[in-house]
């Protein structure tokens, strides 16, 4: 009888004391996670904890996130968790800089009211993050997007960035075109600046330069020079001692910077010889022609559009997935564009940020002047085609272009360890010809162009402290989500095609079908028709969605089949490991319970 009464008693001990110990003890403990992704995600990197150390006043950051909006996605949910905690490692590192809230709007409610008056996108429930600091307005992320998880960090620092220092940053600009307007001799008035110029001065406080500039002012960090093509060699000289003094660069070059001419500008050895010192090149006087991404374009008023091989509408699969420069965008308008490629042996970091598709290839100019030979180059170039670069990021060290100076001035910098240059073959990317084009043939439903935010984002990039440049994209997916997702992509595709077909031949049918069998408002049962006609197209209505469906099935029968081997690769081990353990636990307990007699002696 004691022994059973001495057991009880010490289990309700064991058990009292392990209340104690969680209720007590476990909130003094260090809070201790361990980080074994691949790039160590879910870690802050060491240029983000810089930042957050010289944070100099409070932030607080309201995270809204509706946990029951009818339309928010498992995905969704999950990416919420992650953000979650990734703003959880923000206010930690912060130490006391960061005040965090979390809010759950609910519709009709006081938070939701103030979602939307931020700004904040609510298509799939509110999932946004809003900055504020004592003295400043509030900076607004309107949604995360799993699409962009490996920008996650760096979005969340830009934020953090902007409340902090909400002043606009000093873009210097050069320009061989008229971005800003030019005064018209033949009208006797000015034209009026770009639409591009006009978004780039209410981002940032621009500095316009004159094309004959001797110095960049010491003041201005970053440039942007538009057709280097046309500027004098001592303006060129400038812009490459300003590269080579840690100054960041955006540049627009362009074979032709039109959409039709029959001669090319001049070739300029000064802008060459920057491109050589910086590890790039350019062909002169060629131009891409791409069968993929060509794009219909209105030649002559009053005429059909034609599809011009060199007004290629780039989508988001032509782009950096992983880059700055193309954050959210979804399509780029370009319109004959030159190629860009590394010079051979260089030591620089050529990144390709723009670039056509696979089916593309370079041609002479003067190709593209008659409209009758567009279907023989568009033809032509999926026959030769291979990808070209049209924009890229050049990071690394380089010597300059002028060694031996210029007018007998020698070079006040003649290397670097260092230097950060986007350059862009098309100076038509910016231009209000390319959005004029895009708008006359709007009715074939394209996507907008998002011309202007490339050039806002890599201004941006490029202005911002070195501490935030240096947060650079950090892949959460792992090797077998970019696989599974190239599949479903692959998938979708044959999908599309096998049944493009059925598709039509559905319509078509759904439409005979409708036209022959008006519905009735007449109360009661409804009697079937006997017509034969009828019968046929009621059976080919029913039975043609079955072989869509089927074809469906069979274009993601891979997909699935990896889906269900990754579930049970997440779901297995654990429970296995769970069972191996008990099972050498109870092997062990057998052991000793069944000791041979002489192990007493």
């Amino acid at each position: 009888m004691r022994k059973p009464l001495s057991a009880s008693i010490t289990l309700i001990i064991l058990l009292l004391l392990f209340l104690a110990f969680n209720l007590v003890w476990a909130l003094k403990l260090p809070n201790i996670r361990l980080d074994f992704s691949e790039q160590k995600v879910h870690t802050l990197s060491a240029p983000v904890q810089t930042l957050l150390a010289s944070l100099e006043r409070p932030v607080d950051l309201y995270f809204f996130n509706s946990s029951k909006h009818p339309k928010k996605t498992r995905t969704l949910e999950s990416y919420g968790k992650r953000v979650t905690l990734l703003l959880k490692e923000y206010e930690k590192a912060a130490k006391g800089k960061i005040n965090l809230h979390f809010i759950d709007p609910t519709p009709f409610s006081e938070d939701e009211y103030k979602a939307r008056l931020l700004g904040l996108d609510d298509q799939q429930g509110f999932f946004g993050l809003v900055g504020t600091s004592m003295g400043h307005g509030p900076h607004s992320i309107e949604s995360f997007s799993p699409d962009r998880e490996s920008l996650l960090e760096y979005e969340i620092s830009h934020l953090i960035h902007k409340v902090i220092h909400p002043e606009q940053p000093v873009i210097g600009l050069i320009s061989g075109l008229p971005l800003e307007g030019e005064w018209d001799e033949r009208n006797g008035m000015s034209t009026s600046p770009w639409q591009l110029g006009k978004e780039i001065r209410r981002q940032f406080n621009l500095v316009s330069l004159q094309p004959g500039i001797t110095q960049i002012p010491e003041h201005i960090k970053t440039l942007m020079v538009v057709h280097p093509g046309r500027l004098p060699d001592q303006t060129l000289y400038a812009i490459d001692q300003f590269v080579l003094g840690a100054g960041k660069l955006l540049m627009f070059i362009d074979p032709l910077a039109g959409l039709v001419t029959s001669a090319a500008p001049p070739e300029n050895a000064g802008q060459n010889a920057l491109l050589a010192a910086w590890g790039i090149q350019m062909p002169a006087n060629k131009i891409i022609a791409d069968h993929d991404y060509a794009t219909s374009v209105i030649m002559t008023s009053g005429q059909p559009p034609v599809r011009h091989p060199a007004a290629l509408t780039l989508p988001r699969q032509a782009m950096a997935q992983d880059d700055i420069s193309t954050w959210k965008l979804r399509s780029v308008n370009v319109l004959s564009s030159g190629g860009l490629t590394p010079v051979k042996k260089s030591r620089m970091t050529f990144t390709p940020l723009l670039q056509s598709s696979g089916r593309a290839a370079l041609f002479d100019a003067e190709r593209f002047a008659l409209p009758a030979q567009f279907d023989v180059l568009i033809e032509e170039a999926a026959t030769r085609g291979q990808p070209q670069v049209i924009a890229a990021r050049v990071e690394g060290p380089a010597y300059s272009a002028f060694p031996d100076g210029l007018d007998g001035r020698e070079a006040h910098v003649q290397k670097s360890a260092y230097i950060h240059v986007v350059v862009v073959a098309d100076t038509d990317l910016i231009s209000d010809r390319v959005a004029g084009m895009l708008q006359n043939v709007s009715t074939t439903g394209g996507a907008a162009s998002d011309n202007a935010m490339f050039v806002l984002n890599t201004l941006d990039n490029l202005a911002a402290p070195d501490g935030l440049m240096d947060v650079r994209p950090r892949a959460g997916g792992g090797r077998t989500l970019q696989v599974l997702k190239a599949m479903r992509e692959d998938a979708a595709q044959a999908y599309r095609e096998k049944s493009a077909e059925r598709v039509q031949r559905l319509e078509q049918t759904e439409k005979e079908w409708q036209l022959l069998n008006p519905k009735t408002l007449s109360p009661g049962p409804q009697s079937v028709t006997p017509s034969a006609l009828l019968q046929a197209l009621n059976k080919e209505r029913l039975r043609v969605p079955m072989e869509i469906h089927a074809l469906k099935v069979q274009s993601y029968a891979e997909v699935h089949a990896l889906e269900r081997k990754i579930k049970l690769l997440n779901i297995l081990p654990i429970p296995l490991i769970l069972c191996v353990i008990a099972w050498g636990v109870f092997l062990a307990r057998r052991s000793r319970r069944h000791l041979p007699s002489t192990a007493f002696y």
